[in-house]
This record gives C-alpha cells, sequence and structure tokens, in this order.
C-alpha cells in the first residue's frame, strides 16, 4: 500500500488563469462531443480469464473491466494528481483551485425501484491512490453490496406500506 497523501489545498487563481478557469466553468453549459477509440484489449481479456479462474479455484469472485479499469484511473491519477485537481468558486464567487488530498472514485450503481424506475446511485471509493489491487477491490464490491443492500431495505419498507 502506498503512504496516504497529504491534507488537500485550495489555491487562489488570479489573471489569466483565472479566464481560463471562467472559461471552462462557462463550457459547461455547451453540449459536449464524444469520441470513441478501438484499443486492441486481447491480452486484458486473457489476464482477466486466469485471474478469474484463479479466484474461482481460491476464495472466490471475479474481476471485471470496470474493476481494472477504474484500478488504472486511480494508478494513473497518483502518477499524476494534478490531473484529479478541479475548479470551484470561493465564498466571494471568485475562481480558486482545488487540490485534493485523496482520490475518491465514484463508481456509478444502476438499481431497479419496485414500480420499474431505475435509481443511480454514485458511491466513492474514498483514498483509492492508497489501496492495492486487492484491497480496491474489496472495497468495490463492499459498496456495491451496501448499495445493493440498502436499496433492498428501501424495497421492503416500499412493499410493506
Amino acid at each position: 500500500m502506498r503512504p496516504p497523501a497529504t491534507d488537500g489545498q485550495t489555491v487562489a487563481i488570479k489573471g489569466p488563469s483565472a479566464r481560463v478557469a471562467q472559461n471552462m466553468e462557462s463550457s459547461l453549459t455547451m453540449p459536449t462531443a464524444t469520441s470513441v477509440r478501438a484499443v486492441p484489449a486481447k491480452l486484458l481479456i486473457d489476464n482477466r480469464i486466469v485471474v478469474n479462474n484463479h479466484l474461482s479455484r481460491s476464495r472466490g469472485g471475479k474481476v471485471s473491466f470496470t474493476h481494472i479499469i477504474g484500478f488504472a484511473l486511480v494508478e494513473a491519477l497518483a502518477q499524476m494528481p494534478e490531473m484529479n485537481h478541479n475548479f470551484a468558486p470561493d465564498d466571494a464567487g471568485k475562481p480558486t483551485l482545488v487540490k485534493p488530498a485523496h482520490v475518491n472514485l465514484g463508481i456509478a450503481i444502476d438499481l431497479a425501484r419496485p414500480d420499474g424506475s431505475r435509481q443511480l446511485l454514485v458511491p466513492s471509493i474514498k483514498a483509492a491512490e492508497t489501496m492495492d489491487f486487492a484491497a480496491f477491490w474489496t472495497a468495490y464490491e463492499t459498496l456495491v453490496k451496501k448499495a445493493r443492500d440498502g436499496m433492498h431495505q428501501e424495497l421492503l419498507s416500499v412493499c410493506a406500506a
């Protein structure tokens, strides 16, 4: 495991950088484009099969592509923490640069409600950059189980009413 990161910071942005931050904020109101890239993933697929075969013979469970990609994203952010920085207005509405102390990776979980509608929950794996893959996988699975169990409890209370 890596040592935990230091506390986060907020830094006032001035001059041209403040203007860039304003432009970035206003660009959020405009439609965005999406691009798609084809990436060869044969080795990724083969290695996932090997890992899942090992898990089925030992402790159980499976590794999904979401686990692998999520962990790779966290590893990349640990190597380039500036990619985890964001902009936010201070109390006076002026732009500031926020440098979070940790990488908290949100995992979207789509859950069905009793009426057939869907609910999207996005719990996060806290301080994910401090975890090795096994700890990350465990935290991920725990979050999903808690979200589904919580939804199950909500379903029971709705059905009982």
